[in-house]
């Protein structure tokens, strides 16, 4: 039957999510064939949309779209037409992952005409895909004869049908046996993704989720009033919690109160409560609603202009995870099983803290940017990380097998077993490699030619010190003060302050420890920071800026630094300076709290070095002058070379546009080095670049002896020293410099392998 001619005036759809469902539920209760069912699906979901066409088409194993089921469209055509992946709006849909209407069809660059459909009078189109954990199973579509554009409203509600499409397909039972298990094959498929190695290492292990009962909950209720009851139960049980929170000091470990605040006001707005109660009403379980009105969220969010609003997809994605584990019994972080990969979209650094240690063995975020903090946890636990694959978050279901290559950045889901078999055979490789650098501990990082490198490693946790030990580390290049300010409900006191960095003296054992100063502001701020969000954070009111015009919180963490030191040497660096000026008046602070100790009577530190950290390209210009200022000074490389090529490096878009190891940026870090060098003060260069081999050969030929990085890589950085003739690096990388342009990272590789250097290997 092709469709009728039109009849002009087409009225406003009805739509009744509601009505609808439980029509669906009457349906799938029949006893019929797959095919009845799903003519009788298309025919209820026309009706309740008024709608002069509905159809469903279901993706093959060949990536196609096959006609299945319409009402409207020519029957003789369910089976026969078929469309490519990405091809008309149908494939676009699909391709896409995301709805589509349209208002003239026809008219749209990317409609497909199929002649056998008898689709000619229709114009309005929209389409919603049929998702389960990730992956495109068919496609929904509803279209009139009218010139429309479908509302908010409908799409919606297309989108409610498509979600119980996808959870009926996956259980079975609307199509036949052997397309149903053709559907749970894509859905167990294996998936490769290459994103971001954040922290090293290799795993294989069992996937854990973030997001409790995603995958694993019903979506039909099977009484509304029930389901109503249980959904305000655990409305009213966050609220509670939430407010508990805020009220008690002691429950506020690692969750900043400006994350509270905004879970209250979520918590509480009528607003968000009164979509989760309308879908429940709908038919929905209140999981499945929780979980629709994040992902309504989260598009929001994303698609908000402001910067400041889009970080705060954290905090409605943790509240949504909350009240999924309220709604499913428990409280806390999901338990999790032996050997687990954690996975979620975003994760923060106290979230991470909270979780069960002894059985996590490595992360995956889908969120390729803002995780520098739960990095440097990650790192300190030394479980490997990779970031930046968020269609594998997507896809995975609880109890999956994944691996897990933060060396490469590699995460494999559901893998074969020779693949398996393949990385063990790295881990074990690497295993061994790491017992080779464990060998060195105690062994100099000392060139061929007999140059001594400082190798120091970089912290921000008690729980980094006892690397120090165990990687043979000349001492802490930088201690990174500022996550004490932001993990804490509020301004951490004095003697707070004082116990911490006392402790972190304490296991040093003698070793050099450098405090930088807290680099808090607007692109790191703790819940009792409320100053106005800024347009670019990172070149804000942040570092030495912040502490200079709020002196009483330099004076408070000076003065607790000088009483932790108690008669041992204390360094103390200052963050993204930019002028001589402001390392004098740091230096003017330190004076007065050094003179006031005096006065009450108590011991001094038996040295105080001061220095400053290189990271704009002004301070780097004017480094000879800076250095007359301080006592020593150290390259910020992560921050300079992100202002240096104007490239955010938390974004993923730009962050890999540009390379270190480019002639330009090695030729102003040069020029820093050389102009400290000249004031007779001691440079060195701190930050994740400083952990890439080739990045680490081209400081040591610029001239730079004293590098700080990772724990991880003092023992591969050390091995490749060993074997380095430092004289010869340095005058080949003057004529590489000479005229070279763009980046040198090929040349350096074959210099390395030629001069037989030790380059770092885990494959």
């Amino acid at each position: 039957m092709s469709v009728s001619s039109s009849t002009g005036y087409v009225p406003r759809p009805r739509s009744s999510p509601r009505v609808l469902l439980k029509r669906l539920r009457e349906i799938m209760a029949e006893e019929t064939e797959p095919e009845a069912r799903l003519n009788a699906l298309v025919r209820a979901i026309a009706a309740n949309m008024v709608a002069d066409v509905c159809s469903i088409y279901v993706r093959r194993t060949d990536d196609a779209l096959e006609l299945f089921a319409t009402e409207g469209l020519n029957p003789r055509a369910v089976h026969e037409t078929r469309l490519n992946w990405g091809e008309g709006l149908v494939g676009r849909v699909a391709q896409d992952k995301k709805p589509l209407a349209v208002r003239d069809a026809p008219a749209h660059s990317a409609f497909s005409y199929k002649a056998e459909t008898g689709e000619d009078p229709l114009h309005a189109f929209l389409g919603v895909p049929i998702v389960r954990s990730g992956h495109v199973l068919g496609v929904l579509v509803v279209q009139n004869r009218a010139h429309r554009r479908y509302s908010e409203d409908e799409t919606e509600a297309a989108q409610i049908v498509a979600t119980v499409l996808a959870e009926i397909v996956q259980a079975g039972g609307l199509l036949d046996e052997a397309d149903t298990e053709s559907a749970r094959a894509l859905l167990a498929a294996p998936e490769d993704a290459v994103g971001t190695g954040v922290s090293p290492g290799i795993v294989t292990g069992t996937v854990a989720l973030l997001e409790p009962g995603l995958r694993e909950h019903k979506v039909f209720a099977d009484s509304v009033a029930a389901e109503k009851e249980r959904l305000e139960n655990a409305i009213a049980g966050l609220q509670k919690s939430v407010d508990e929170m805020i009220a008690s000091d002691a429950q506020l470990s690692g969750i900043s109160r400006d994350v509270l605040e905004v879970y209250r006001l979520f918590a509480y707005d009528r607003g968000w409560v009164r979509r989760l109660e309308e879908k429940v009403l709908a038919g929905l379980t209140a999981e499945t609603a929780v979980e629709q009105v994040q992902a309504e969220n989260r598009e929001r969010m994303r698609a908000a202009p402001d910067p400041y609003i889009r970080e705060r997809l954290h905090d409605l994605e943790d509240l949504s995870r909350r009240l999924i584990r309220a709604l499913n019994g428990g409280e806390g972080p999901p338990p999790l099983p032996e050997n687990a990969v954690l996975l979620a979209d975003t994760l923060g650094p106290a979230e991470l803290l909270e979780l069960d240690r002894d059985r996590l063995a490595g992360l995956v975020l889908g969120d390729g940017g803002g995780t520098s903090h739960a990095a440097i946890v990650a790192r300190t636990l030394g479980l490997p990380f990779v970031s930046g694959v968020p269609q594998i978050v997507e896809s995975a279901r609880t109890g999956d097998t994944i691996i897990v290559d933060g060396d490469h950045g590699e995460v494999h889901l559901r893998p074969p077993d020779d693949l398996i078999r393949t990385y063990e055979q790295r881990r074990e490789l690497r295993s061994a490699r790491l017992a080779d650098y464990a060998a060195l501990r105690d062994s100099p990082a000392r060139t061929l030619d007999g140059v001594e490198i400082d190798l120091q490693m970089n912290a921000g946790l008690v729980l980094d010190m006892p690397h120090l030990r165990e990687t043979g580390a000349s001492g802490v290049g930088l201690f990174r003060t500022e996550l004490q300010f932001l993990i804490g409900s509020t301004l951490p006191t004095a003697s707070e302050q004082e116990a911490h960095y006392r402790e972190i003296l304490d296991a040093a054992g003698g070793k050099p420890v450098v405090f930088r100063t807290a680099d808090i502001g607007s692109d790191k701020r703790g819940g009792y920071m409320l100053h106005p969000a800024e347009a670019n954070p990172a070149m804000g009111w942040r570092g030495l800026r912040l502490s200079l015009d709020r002196e009483g919180l330099l004076r408070t963490q000076v003065r607790a630094l000088i009483a932790a030191a108690d008669g041992r040497e204390l360094r103390v660096l200052l963050p993204l300076v930019t002028a001589c000026r402001e390392v004098r008046a740091a230096r003017g602070v330190l004076g007065k709290e050094l003179a006031r100790r005096e006065r009450m009577g108590k011991s001094l530190p038996e040295r105080v070095l001061v220095g400053a950290m290189i990271e704009i390209p002004a301070a780097a210009w004017e480094a000879g002058r800076i250095a007359e200022e301080a006592d020593f000074l150290s390259i910020g490389g992560n921050d300079l070379a992100q202002f240096f090529f104007a490239a955010d490096r938390e974004s993923e878009r730009v962050s890999r546009r540009y390379d270190p190891l480019c002639s330009g940026f090695l030729s102003f870090v040069g020029h820093a080095a050389r102009e400290a060098q000249a004031a007779g003060k001691p440079i060195g260069y701190c930050g994740e670049q400083a952990s890439d081999p080739l990045m680490a050969l081209a400081l040591l030929g610029l001239g730079l002896r004293s590098l700080s990085v990772t724990a991880s890589a003092i023992g591969p950085l050390k091995a490749m020293i060993r074997t380095v003739d430092l004289a010869a690096l340095r005058s080949w990388l003057e004529r590489a410099e000479d005229g070279a342009e763009g980046s040198l990272r090929r040349d350096m590789d074959v210099y390395a392998r030629q001069s037989r250097i030790v380059l770092p290997d885990w494959s």
